[in-house]
C-alpha cells in the first residue's frame, strides 16, 4: 500500500490541490477540475480518470453539516455531470487501446431500450435525458476502463484501486474522530466521507465485497499486515456507522462466500431457508440483540418498520399499481413522485425517497423495465458460475442491499462505480496478471 502512494504522490497531490481550491477556491474549481480531467485524458492516464471519477463522487455524496450556511463541496455535486461524457469521449478518441464493448452492456442493452421508451410518460423530460445519458455512458465505460487497466497494470491496479478506496475511509474516521461536525451526524451515528450512515454502509459492504472478490481471483497482492488493516478499516467503520442494511448485507456475503466453498447447493437452501423463515429468524434476532441489551445500538424501536421505509413503500406502490405497472416514466420518475409528497411523507414517520431499488426501478421502467434489468444482471453474475460461484455471494447481498436502498438506480454515486467494478471481474473473468507497465505512467499512441 506504501508504494501504490509513493508511485502516484504527483496525483495524490492533485487531487489535493483541486479540492483545496473547491473549498476555498470560489468558482475556480470549475476551470480547473475539466482541465485537469481533461489533462488526464489526451495523455492516456486512464488510472487517473477512473480514480478520480470515483473521488468526485465520494464527494458528491457530502452533506453540509447542521446549521452550515452553504455547501462546501458543491462544486463535486456541480461538476460530475462531465464525468461519464468525458469518460465516454477519452474511450472514443483512444479506442483502439480498449476491447471490444463489454458483455454488461450488451446484458443491459434491452433495459436501455424500455427506459427510453418509458421516457415518454416522463414528468420532467430534460432530467430524464440527462440521467439517461449518465446511466447508460457509464455503465458502456466504467467495464471497459477496468477491462484495460487489468490488462495493462494487473495486480499493479488492483493494488492502487483498493489502497485509494481504505485511506478515503481512514480519512473518514479520522473526520470522525476529530472534526466530529464533519464526520458525525446528529444522534452520534459515524458517516464518515459519506452523507450519512446508510449510504457509508453500503459503500463499506460494496468496498468488502471488492476487496474479498479481488482476494479470491488473486488481483491483489497484500501483506498480512495490510490485509488487517483493510479489515480492521472496514468492520470497525460499519460498527461506529450502525447501519443495520451495511452489516446484513456483508454478513449475508460472507455467509455465501464461505458455503460456496463447501458447495453451491448448499449456499442457496441455506439463502432459501432463511427467505422462507424470514420471521422466525427476525424474532431470533431481535430476541438475540435484547439479550445482550443491544437495543439502543441497532435501534430496535424502528427496525420493524425500516425507519419509516415501509410507508414510503405502500405509497410508492399505490401509485405504480394505477400509473406505471408496465411502463414506467424514465429515470428521475421515482424522484418526481416521491419529492411532492416529501411533507405528507414525514408527517406520517418517512424523510427521503423510495429506499427501494425495486420500486424506484418499477417507477422508471415499469414491470417490463424491472424485469429486464435484472435479467441483465443475473446473466453477467450467472455466466460467471462456470469458473467459480463466488458470484452467487455478491448478487445475494446486492438483491438484499438495494431492498432497502435505491442506489441502483442512478449512475452518479460513489455506490454504482463500485457494483460496476465488481460486475466487470465476474462478467470479464478477470483474474491475477502480471504486472507489464507503471500505472502512472503516460502511454503513448
Amino acid at each position: 500500500m506504501k508504494e501504490a502512494y509513493k508511485e502516484n504522490a504527483q496525483f495524490i497531490l492533485l487531487l489535493i490541490i483541486m479540492y483545496v481550491v473547491g473549498v476555498w477556491g470560489g468558482p475556480i474549481i470549475y476551470i480547473l477540475f475539466p482541465l485537469i480531467f481533461g489533462m488526464f485524458g489526451l495523455k492516456g492516464l486512464f488510472f487517473e480518470l477512473l480514480i478520480t471519477s470515483l473521488w468526485m463522487l465520494i464527494l458528491s455524496d457530502y452533506v453540509p453539516i447542521k446549521n452550515a450556511t452553504y455547501d462546501d463541496l458543491q462544486f463535486a455535486k456541480d461538476l460530475k455531470p462531465i464525468i461519464p461524457l468525458f469518460l465516454f469521449g477519452f474511450y472514443v478518441m483512444h479506442r483502439e487501446k480498449f476491447p471490444k464493448i463489454s458483455k454488461i452492456f450488451i446484458n443491459f442493452f434491452p433495459f436501455f431500450i424500455i427506459i427510453l421508451i418509458s421516457m415518454q410518460y416522463s414528468i420532467k423530460m430534460d432530467v430524464a435525458i440527462k440521467k439517461y445519458l449518465s446511466y447508460i455512458l457509464m455503465y458502456f465505460s466504467i467495464p471497459m476502463y477496468v477491462s484495460y487497466l487489468h490488462k495493462q497494470y494487473g495486480t499493479h491496479f488492483w493494488n492502487s484501486l483498493l489502497t485509494f478506496i481504505i485511506w478515503m475511509l481512514v480519512i473518514g474516521l479520522l473526520l470522525g474522530t476529530f472534526v466530529p461536525q464533519i464526520g458525525m451526524i446528529a444522534g452520534g451515528r459515524f458517516k464518515g466521507i459519506l452523507g450519512n450512515p446508510n449510504g457509508l454502509g453500503i459503500f463499506l459492504n460494496l468496498t468488502f465485497m471488492l476487496w474479498l472478490i479481488a482476494k479470491e481471483f488473486k488481483l491483489i497482492q497484500f501483506s498480512l499486515k495490510e490485509n488487517r488493516l483493510i479489515f480492521f478499516v472496514l468492520i470497525f467503520s460499519l460498527l461506529w456507522s450502525g447501519s443495520r442494511n451495511g452489516m446484513m448485507s456483508i454478513f449475508l456475503f460472507y455467509l455465501v462466500f464461505r458455503l460456496v466453498k463447501i458447495h453451491w447447493s448448499i449456499a442457496i437452501i441455506s439463502v432459501l431457508f432463511v427467505f422462507v423463515f424470514e420471521d422466525l429468524m427476525f424474532s431470533s434476532f431481535i430476541a438475540l440483540i435484547e439479550f445482550f441489551q443491544m437495543q439502543d445500538f441497532f435501534r430496535v424501536d424502528s427496525i420493524e418498520e425500516g425507519s419509516g421505509r415501509k410507508i414510503a413503500w405502500v405509497f410508492a406502490w399505490a401509485i405504480i399499481e394505477k400509473k406505471f405497472f408496465f411502463l414506467g416514466g424514465g429515470f428521475g420518475n421515482d424522484e418526481n413522485i416521491m419529492r411532492p409528497n416529501y411533507k405528507m411523507l414525514s408527517m406520517q414517520g418517512h424523510q427521503g425517497g423510495v429506499h427501494n431499488s425495486y420500486l424506484s426501478m418499477w417507477f422508471d421502467g415499469g414491470i417490463i423495465g424491472l424485469i429486464l434489468y435484472f435479467l441483465g444482471l443475473l446473466r453477467s453474475v450467472l455466466s460467471s458460475l462456470k469458473n467459480n460461484y463466488i458470484g452467487l455471494a455478491f448478487l445475494f447481498s446486492i438483491l438484499f442491499n438495494i431492498t432497502y436502498e435505491s442506489w441502483l438506480v442512478a449512475s452518479l454515486n460513489p455506490f454504482t462505480i463500485l457494483f460496476l467494478i465488481i460486475l466487470t471481474i465476474f462478467v470479464e473473468n478477470l483474474k491475477g496478471e502480471e504486472i507489464t507497465d507503471n500505472l502512472s505512467q503516460t502511454e503513448t499512441s
